[in-house]
């Protein structure tokens, strides 16, 4: 995994040996085929050891991320368009107020992103993701107990919320932007794959689930899991390749080198210019990428809280839902791996056009299409835009650099998320007053072209004078 690996010569065999310089002498393995055999052996042995001290330890924590955020983060961030209906049924709401606790968790975790992204950056991602997982899980053994749409609203949005804002996408993200730079755009899809595989896993599973047994009782098995299963990943986080004598992407000075070199001429690659916080909000290169990541998320994150409603809203029945929407997730698995390998290669900002102006003609066509079939192809297009995630939060790291990442991303949160709680709360409203997602999809379109637009047109940023750096 290392590109920086040891300077063993290649023998035929694959062992790594050096080639044995021609002599006039017999040499004395080839008296004794025994001390032979022992010598490969021992050659085999060192050069694994070797190998294994040399494999870059960022990879154990893409590892890691995968896990967590495939397990915890695909059953928070996913999973609840799954409970959305039983619980509404089961507590008496209306699905405007069922939205509203999506709405707020997500406006809480708008308001304590900067907050969080700082003590990420400043102590680092392990314990506060480990610490947060904690919280998820017991937030879900005491939601279970919640009797009424208050007691749910409380637990879910200061419990099971506030330990999510930090302990999965975020902190995980914050880790890999650290650990890699040439290859970011590439462990981000691979941690962003690790949520869709988790989901195309876990919200079927949710689904049958559901059917089986009570919202309350899966709920108790959720946080059981979060606490015994998922918090430990966070424990193989760590602060930073130079904190250990390791360079990004495991680099020898040489390649880091030749990467600086490499980023100035072609755009598709990436250098690792630091940018102070308030020194990128003077940018507006900041903006446009917070305007893009604010429509961008207005409009998945209500989809995704409405996906099984509106499958039911097609003629569906939840339990068919449930199934479509984790082989949807299991669609976006390739693609996002696929776009994160090309977003290293390729300006990011025109293959986020087309990811999100193909998901917006998705949403337009579900308005017209009627048939089970017709109707997961027109949601699969939406399948991109769920890819795409990860390709636009590489984009943080690569205007503006790794120190401030978190804190960066953590200042977007409150765009984003007040855009959520207008657009998931409305997507019920709407629903409530006309019985219908068309103004909802419609307007999802719109948002979603706008999203794909703003991408497009986003440049980096440039200072006057390259040689400062405000100091932080």
């Amino acid at each position: 995994m290392n590109d920086a690996d040891s300077n063993l010569s290649d023998s035929p065999d694959g062992a790594g040996v050096a080639e044995r310089p021609a002599s006039s002498g017999p040499h004395p393995d080839d008296a004794d085929p025994d001390a032979k055999n022992t010598g490969r052996v021992s050659s085999l042995i060192e050069t694994a050891q070797r190998k294994r001290r040399n494999t870059f330890y960022g990879w154990w924590i893409v590892i890691a991320s995968v896990f967590s955020n495939g397990t915890g983060g695909a059953i928070h961030w996913q999973g609840f368009s799954v409970f959305f209906l039983p619980v509404t049924e089961s507590l008496g709401l209306s699905r405007f107020q069922t939205s509203l606790v999506f709405s707020f968790a997500r406006l809480e975790n708008g308001l304590m992103g900067p907050f969080t992204g700082y003590l990420i950056d400043r102590l680092g991602a392990k314990w506060m993701a480990f610490f947060g997982s904690l919280m998820v899980g017991v937030g879900y053994i005491v939601l279970a107990t919640t009797e009424t749409y208050y007691q749910f609203l409380i637990v879910y949005i200061f419990v099971i919320s506030f330990g999510a804002s930090t302990s999965f996408m975020q902190a995980s993200m914050a880790a890999l932007n650290t650990w890699f730079i040439r290859r970011r755009g590439l462990v981000m899809s691979i941690n962003a794959a690790g949520m869709r595989g988790g989901a195309a896993i876990f919200i079927p599973t949710l689904g049958w689930l559901l059917s089986v047994y009570s919202w309350q009782t899966v709920s108790v098995g959720i946080g059981v899991m979060m606490i015994v299963f998922v918090a430990p990943f966070a424990l193989a986080y760590r602060r930073s390749p130079e904190s250990y004598g390791m360079l990004p992407d495991g680099d020898t000075p040489q390649m880091r080198a030749q990467a600086e070199r490499d980023s100035g001429r072609n755009a598709a690659l990436r250098s690792d210019s630091v940018w102070g916080v308030k020194e990128a909000l003077r940018t507006s290169a900041y903006w446009l990428l917070a305007l893009a990541t604010t429509l961008r998320l207005g409009v998945t994150s209500a989809i995704q809280l409405h996906a099984i409603a509106i499958f039911v809203w097609k003629g569906e029945s939840e339990l068919a839902g449930a199934t479509m929407l984790g082989l949807v997730a299991a669609i976006a698995f390739p693609i996002i791996l696929v776009m994160g390998w090309l977003s290293d290669r390729v300006a990011r900002g025109p293959l986020l056009f087309v990811s999100y102006s193909i998901s917006a003609v998705g949403l337009v066509m579900l308005n017209f299409v009627e048939g089970t079939v017709l109707v997961f192809i027109a949601f699969a297009m939406f399948a991109p835009a769920q890819a795409s995630a990860s390709v636009n939060w590489s984009l943080v790291g690569d205007l503006f650099g790794r120190r401030n990442f978190a804190t960066l991303r953590g200042l977007l949160a409150p765009m984003y998320n007040g855009a959520t709680v207008v657009t998931a709360a409305g997507a019920g409203y709407m629903f409530d007053r006309t019985e219908s997602y068309t103004i909802v999809l419609w307007t999802g379109a719109a948002l979603l072209f706008g999203a794909a637009f703003t991408f497009f047109i986003l440049k980096p940023p440039r200072r006057a004078d390259p040689a400062e750096v405000e100091a932080v």
